[in-house]
Formats: structure tokens, C-alpha cells, sequence
């Protein structure tokens, strides 16, 4: 059976909470939108929406719940600064983005593991050294984001990077956890950072159960790649 599920509930709300501080840092996310948007280019959004995890890469059960485009100026508005973000996107040469949240009313419980929720997003650059420099300033974000501070009021907090080869031209990995005792569960927040050539993608998973949910996440993102791969052709 699956212990400590009250705190994991309070855990996944601190999740939602936090996926729009790295969608802002990564690219993505769709907050206050510019009254001036860039033109979006309308051959782009099929190409986009084929670059996310579909509904059958998920378990059953899981649907969408939200969808959105974002334009440079759409994504910089929720960032810090976001006329310094805007002149990042536009020097990495940042065309359009595309996120997609899933969610489950019954969490998929694999063994001892229970996945609440999916967030997968992409944006395509003007080049592979555009999407390749956006990756690593994402990266650098989730990495000196002070993740106890995000989770507040959640006990024993710990940021690891796994280690992950042959997913993507590039790639990096994050998982927060928020540990109990020796034998219990874990509540965790995978965040994949990837590029595939001129793409960027990111996925974020909320998860609690064993330290087996890696296993989930690899398989989720290795199928969002592939998305990505088949897409850009």
C-alpha cells in the first residue's frame, strides 16, 4: 500500500505552482500575453503539437487539460525581466512554442508508483546553436533554483541530476524529491530538459511512490523525443 499519500497531495500543489517558474525560464508557458505578439507562423502549429507527448504515450486515463502557443513576447511576459528575456529569445532565434498539460482524475498507479501529472512543451529555433544556447540557460536556471525554498513547508528536499545518455543531441535531468523515512515513499518533480536538432523540449512529472518512477519518466521522455525526431524529419 502507499503511505504518506496527505503530504504527496500537498506536494503536487506545490508542483502546479512551480512549473510556471521553469516554463518562464525554459521558453515556454503562456502567462500575461503582449498586446503586440510577433506574427505566428500557422505552418508551424501542426509541426508543434506533433512534438509533444500525444495521449497515447501516457497511461490510461490521462487527458489534457490545457494547451497553449506561445509567441517570444507571451513567453518573456512572465519571466523576471521581461524585456532581457524577449532580447534572449530573439538573439537565440526562438520562432514559436507549445505546451500541454495532462492530468489523470484517477492517478495512474504503477506497483508502488502513482503518477498525477504530465507537462510536456517544445519550441523551435532558427538553428540548432539557437535551441542548443536556450537549453543551457534553462538548465543553469533549474539548477540554482532553491527548490526547498519553491516546496515550502516540505521536509528533506533534495535536488540530484540523473544521469541519462542517448536520449537527445542533448539532454539533463533533474528530479526533486521530498523524502520520508528509509522504506518509504517518495514525492517527486522530474524536470527532462532536451534538444533535438532545432527544438527544444521539456518535461515535467509529478510522481510519488519508489524511486522505480524513474523508470516512468525515461520511458515518457525517450517518447517525446521520438515525437520531436519524427516531427522535425
Amino acid at each position: 500500500m502507499l503511505r504518506r499519500l496527505e503530504p504527496a497531495l500537498g506536494g503536487l500543489l506545490l508542483l502546479v505552482a512551480s512549473l510556471s517558474l521553469v516554463a518562464a525560464a525554459c521558453g515556454g508557458g503562456e502567462e500575461t500575453p503582449s498586446p503586440t505578439p510577433s506574427p505566428v507562423p500557422p505552418e508551424m502549429k501542426d509541426q508543434l503539437k506533433q512534438m509533444v507527448l500525444q495521449a497515447d504515450d501516457l497511461p490510461a486515463g490521462f487527458e489534457p487539460v490545457d494547451e497553449a502557443f506561445s509567441t517570444n513576447e507571451e513567453s518573456a511576459a512572465s519571466a523576471d525581466d521581461p524585456q532581457g528575456h524577449l532580447a534572449d529569445l530573439e538573439r537565440w532565434g526562438r520562432i514559436l512554442g507549445y505546451e500541454v498539460t495532462y492530468e489523470s482524475s484517477a492517478p495512474a498507479v504503477s506497483g508502488q508508483t502513482m503518477l498525477f501529472s504530465v507537462y510536456s512543451t517544445v519550441s523551435i529555433y532558427q538553428s540548432n546553436e539557437g535551441a542548443s544556447a536556450s537549453l543551457a540557460d534553462a538548465v543553469a536556471v533549474a539548477r540554482t533554483t532553491d527548490w526547498p525554498v519553491r516546496f515550502a513547508g516540505a521536509e528533506n528536499v533534495e535536488m540530484k541530476e540523473v544521469p541519462i545518455s542517448g536520449l537527445a543531441d542533448e539532454a539533463s535531468w533533474l528530479r526533486i524529491t521530498e523524502k520520508g523515512n528509509t522504506g518509504e515513499q517518495v514525492f517527486a518533480f522530474d524536470i527532462v530538459m532536451l534538444r533535438q536538432g532545432p527544438g527544444r523540449g521539456m518535461l515535467q512529472v509529478g510522481s510519488f511512490g519508489t524511486e522505480e518512477s524513474e523508470k516512468m519518466v525515461e520511458q515518457l521522455a525517450r517518447a517525446q523525443v521520438d515525437r520531436m525526431r519524427s516531427a522535425l524529419g
